[in-house]
């Protein structure tokens, strides 16, 4: 279930993602590829057993990438 603070950490990491990396995927195809990158960083900290706070905030970065790549696709 989406709680309205896990919304607001979305909103808030999509937001500082494009402050730090502007538009820089540009197609879905590039879209994709980050896509894969941000599922493996959870992949890897549940792997390494890496903190809940870590494992939560990279599956908050692989959220935010999956949206902005439905925004292009719907866009």
């Amino acid at each position: 279930m989406i709680t309205v603070q896990l919304a607001i950490e979305i909103n808030e990491e999509m937001e500082r993602a494009m402050a730090k990396w502007g538009r820089i995927d540009e197609t879905p195809c590039e879209m994709t590829n980050a896509v894969a990158e941000e599922l493996l960083e959870v992949i890897h900290a549940v792997n390494h057993r890496e903190s809940k706070e870590r494992i939560h905030q990279e599956i908050i970065q692989a959220v935010g990438v999956l949206l902005r790549l439905d925004d292009l696709v719907q866009g």
